[in-house]
């Protein structure tokens, strides 16, 4: 096992006893309805036809602070059912995607996300955010602290649980605090002033905890869901504005997953030693292909799959969507599914196809057990469903 890779299987690790999400399993309730719509079974009976994966938008939301500086970035992802989903939140400070310059051996320097946002405003967020997640997204918006407070104004009060005091510093350098450590009730616009607060100083790493500790509360205090006002458009029209398309995910159950991210400290990616962070690119393509596989753009893979896993075990999960990517295949789709466990992974496609994963995938999988596939799906070329196999080798860190 490489140094890379161990610090990486480490990493995850340390995240998980952390609680980097607010439940750090995939987050299987909010794909229950497109999981049961893929379902082999229920595709028996129309053999041979195309299956759809069902829409499952995504917005990107800046959540501003004092002097609308970017605070807080999050993407809300929309339940098939269309209620409901999940909150990724997404570093300020994640290091924006490069390419090597023309001609020159050395490659572009990345930017802040939130200094892309001051420099180039909202659209030139957006398309950094997109190009780095590799999502489309169908509402882009920035909400200040009136329209946060507006917005979780039905939740009447969130209990948060934080680990340290909070203080935030005003634009002309003058200190509030807002919280002590403990758990408290607190009203809708101190939830929001914690949330987008600032300390003198403050790297983002020291935030990490604080934003998913009240999106943790939020989440909370939604419960099965916060009833639709009649002023809510339902309509597909109505998911272009972002406070629409968050009201409808707080409609439902609510989940939030925070992205892991790692201190950019390379002198030479980072020179001006920023506050600059990079995300792991197995794990965005793990939760984005759990939780709104149809908002995913796609890379340049000549194959693409959907991925099952009967683990329920992140770490499981996305070593096999590195293993994948690192073999030049793509995922489109990853599930959490309840099935017998079985130490061969088995790839379902039409021969062609499974003889080239195969080839790709030297026991990279563990054994591999060969199926045909009677189905199709928009998109995807074949259903690998992982083996016990290859979760020992995961879990080992192999």
């Amino acid at each position: 096992m490489t140094a890379l890779k161990s610090r990486q299987i480490r990493a995850m690790r340390i995240a998980i006893a952390a609680g980097v999400a607010a439940t750090l399993v995939l987050p299987v309730g909010v794909t229950m309805a497109w999981n049961q719509l893929l379902d082999s079974r229920a595709s028996t009976s129309v053999a041979g036809a195309t299956i759809t994966i069902p829409d499952t938008p995504a917005a990107l939301i800046a959540a501003l602070g004092q002097g609308g500086q970017l605070s807080q970035l999050f993407v809300a992802t929309l339940a098939a059912d269309g209620v409901g989903g999940t909150v990724v939140l997404v570093p300020i400070g994640a290091a924006t995607e490069v390419a090597t310059v023309a001609n020159v051996s050395k490659q572009e320097v990345s930017r802040r996300l939130a200094d892309v946002y001051a420099a180039d405003g909202l659209s030139g967020l957006a398309n950094e955010v997109q190009g780095l997640l590799d999502v489309s997204f169908v509402a882009v918006g920035a909400l200040a602290r009136v329209e946060l407070i507006n917005l979780f104004a039905p939740l009447g009060g969130v209990d948060v649980l934080l680990d340290r005091e909070v203080t935030t510093v005003a634009v002309d350098g003058t200190p509030t605090k807002l919280a002590e450590a403990g758990e408290t009730l607190f009203p809708v616009d101190r939830v929001v002033d914690i949330l987008l607060a600032r300390g003198s100083d403050e790297k983002e790493s020291q935030r990490f905890a604080r934003h998913r500790e009240v999106w943790s509360g939020i989440a909370e205090r939604v419960g099965a869901g916060v009833e639709l006002s009649p002023d809510v458009d339902t309509s597909p029209a109505g998911l272009a504005d972002v406070t629409n398309f968050v009201r409808r995910v707080m409609a439902g159950t609510l989940q939030v997953w925070q992205l892991s991210a790692a201190p950019v400290l390379d002198s030479t990616l980072n020179p001006k030693r920023l506050d600059l962070y990079s995300l792991d690119r197995a794990e965005v393509i793990m939760v984005f292909a759990s939780i709104a596989p149809s908002a995913l753009a796609g890379g340049d893979y000549p194959l693409t799959v959907m991925v099952d896993s009967p683990f329920n075990d992140p770490i499981v999960s996305r070593a096999a969507v590195a293993t994948l990517l690192e073999a030049g295949i793509g995922v489109g789709v990853m599930r959490e599914v309840s099935a017998r466990e079985a130490s061969d992974t088995v790839v379902a496609a039409e021969s062609d196809t499974a003889d080239a994963i195969a080839t790709l995938l030297p026991r990279a999988l563990g054994t591999i057990t060969v199926e045909s596939w009677n189905q199709t799906i928009s998109g995807i070329d074949a259903a690998i469903t992982l083996g016990g196999e290859f979760a020992e080798l995961a879990r080992s860190g192999g």
